[in-house]
C-alpha cells in the first residue's frame, strides 16, 4: 500500500491543476437559447425533404418524434453519427506518464488527458458490423464528413449516438440552418432533449429537383399526431379518390391494398365508409412504425390500418418499395361522410326536381299536341308512330329531324326522302307522307 500513498499527493496536485483537453470533434458555441413561444402545429403534412427557409422557420418550437423501431423488427442500425451535441461531454480520462514512474511521484512525472466528444448521448464502440452504423434522415456519402470514424476494413470504432437514444424519443425544435460540410450541403436542426441539452442534427436537404425518389424524414411533427386526432378520431369518412401527386395507377374495380388489424392482406374500394378508431404508431415489421389510422369499415366492422406516409428505410431517407396500389393516408381524399351523405342528398333533391319539371314539360307538350293534332294522331306522335298522311311537322315531332334529306323536284311536285339511321327512310309528296320504310 506504500506506493499507493505515494501516488495520491501526486495525482492531486494534477488534478487540481489544468488538464490538458484532448477533443474528439468541436461544434462551433453558441449561446443558450431561448424557449421559443409554444406554437400550434396548423398543417396536415408532415416535416417534409425539400422545404425552403421559410417552411423550416415555422417549425421553431414544435416538437419533433423520431420514430421507434417496430417491435418485429431487426436491431440494426445500433448508432447513428450525425447528432451532435452543442457541449461537449466528458467520455474518458487517461493517465499518460511522461518517465518512469518513481517512489516519490512528482507533477511533471505524468499528465491527466480528458478525452471529449461533441457526439449527443456519446456511447463508445470498439467493432462495427455491417449496416449497424448509420446516419438517421440522410445519405452515407452526404454525412461521411461527421464526427470521427476510425475505419478498419468492414469495422469501425469510436464514439457514437445509441439508436435508443434517438429513436421513439421527442425533441423541441429550436432552429433549422443550412450547414456545408465537405462537398455537401446539410440542414442542421438545432433541437434540446427533455433534460435541456441541445444538439444538431444534420440532415439530408433534398434540394435536386431532377431527383424523383420519394424521400421522407424517419420522423413526424408531434404537433401533425395531435391534430389529426382532433380531424380523424370518432369520425365517419369515404374514400373518394387519391390525390393528383398519388404514384402509380389503381384500378377503381380492385381499388387499394391494405392491411386489416389482425395483419391480413385486404382491398379496400373507393367509395368505402370508415369510421377512424384511432391514431397510433404502426410498424410493419422491417422498420419504423409510422403514424397509422385505424379504420373500421362501415359494411362489415373490419378494422384495417392505414399509414400515414410510405415506412422510411433505417438507412438514408427513401422509403421502402411498395406496390403501387398501398394506401396511405396522405395519398388518399377522405371526404366526412356528412359532406358526401349532404351531396347525396343534394343529387338526389336535383333529380327528383328535374323529374317533376320533365313530367311538367311533357304535360304541357301533350296538351299542345292535343289541340294543335287532336287526339288521335297526338297519342301516335307520343308514341313515336308515324302514319301515311302525316304532314312534314307531324314527322318532325314523331321522329325528330332526319340525319339527311334527299330531295328531288319535277312535274309531278316535290319528292323527300328522309334517312334515319338503322336504314329506316320515310318518303313524302308534297310535304305528306307517302311511304314508310323501316
Amino acid at each position: 500500500m506504500k506506493p499507493l500513498y505515494c501516488l495520491l499527493p501526486g495525482l492531486w496536485c494534477i488534478l487540481s491543476a489544468s488538464a490538458q483537453l484532448k477533443t474528439e470533434s468541436v461544434l462551433p458555441r453558441k449561446a443558450a437559447p431561448e424557449t421559443p413561444a409554444a406554437v400550434v402545429y396548423d398543417s396536415l403534412s408532415n416535416i417534409r425533404v425539400n422545404g425552403d427557409a421559410a417552411y423550416y422557420e415555422d417549425l421553431k418550437g414544435q416538437r419533433i418524434l423520431f420514430y421507434p423501431r417496430d417491435i418485429h423488427a431487426g436491431l440494426k442500425p445500433v448508432a447513428y453519427f450525425n447528432f451532435l451535441a452543442e457541449t461537449p461531454a466528458a467520455v474518458a480520462v487517461d493517465t499518460v506518464w511522461l518517465r518512469k514512474p518513481r517512489r516519490k511521484v512528482r507533477p511533471e512525472d505524468f499528465r491527466i488527458d480528458t478525452v471529449y466528444s461533441d457526439v449527443y448521448s456519446p456511447r463508445h464502440y470498439k467493432h462495427f458490423g455491417h449496416d449497424d452504423l448509420t446516419p438517421l434522415g440522410c445519405p452515407f456519402h452526404e454525412a461521411g464528413g461527421l464526427g470521427t470514424l476510425d475505419y478498419s476494413g468492414q469495422t469501425r470504432s469510436g464514439w457514437f449516438t445509441p439508436a435508443e437514444a434517438v429513436d421513439g424519443r421527442s425533441f423541441e425544435i429550436l432552429g433549422v440552418e443550412t450547414s456545408r460540410l465537405e462537398d455537401s450541403e446539410l440542414l442542421m436542426f438545432r433541437l434540446r432533449d427533455d433534460a435541456g441539452k441541445v444538439l444538431c442534427w444534420f440532415a439530408h436537404r433534398g434540394t435536386d429537383p431532377k431527383n424523383l425518389r420519394d424521400e421522407c424524414y424517419p420522423a413526424v411533427i408531434e404537433g401533425l399526431i395531435e391534430k389529426y386526432r382532433a380531424e380523424y378520431l370518432g369520425k365517419d369518412f369515404f374514400l373518394t379518390g387519391r390525390k393528383p401527386d398519388a404514384l402509380g395507377y389503381v384500378s377503381d374495380y380492385f381499388g387499394l391494398y391494405v392491411n386489416t388489424m389482425q395483419g391480413e392482406a385486404g382491398q379496400l374500394q373507393f367509395g368505402t365508409e370508415l369510421r377512424c378508431t384511432d391514431v397510433r404508431l404502426i410498424g410493419d415489421g422491417t422498420g419504423y412504425a409510422v403514424p397509422s389510422f385505424v379504420f373500421e369499415k362501415r359494411e362489415d366492422s373490419v378494422q384495417i390500418y392505414i399509414p400515414l406516409t410510405r415506412y422510411p428505410t433505417p438507412f438514408g431517407v427513401e422509403g421502402y418499395a411498395y406496390r403501387r396500389d398501398r394506401a396511405f393516408v396522405d395519398k388518399l381524399v377522405l371526404t366526412p361522410a356528412e359532406e358526401v351523405y349532404a351531396r347525396r342528398a343534394e343529387e338526389e333533391r336535383q333529380r327528383e326536381e328535374a323529374r317533376l319539371q320533365r313530367e311538367k314539360e311533357e304535360r304541357e307538350h301533350k296538351a299542345a299536341l292535343y289541340r294543335k293534332y287532336g287526339r288521335q294522331t297526338a297519342d301516335l306522335i307520343l308514341a313515336g308512330k308515324v302514319r301515311i298522311g302525316m304532314t312534314r311537322e307531324m314527322c318532325r315531332e314523331a321522329w325528330g329531324s332526319p340525319d339527311d334529306i334527299n330531295r328531288s323536284s319535277g312535274s309531278w311536285g316535290v319528292h323527300e326522302q328522309w334517312v334515319y339511321g338503322l336504314g329506316s327512310y320515310l318518303y313524302l309528296e308534297n310535304g305528306i307522307l307517302s311511304s314508310i320504310q323501316n
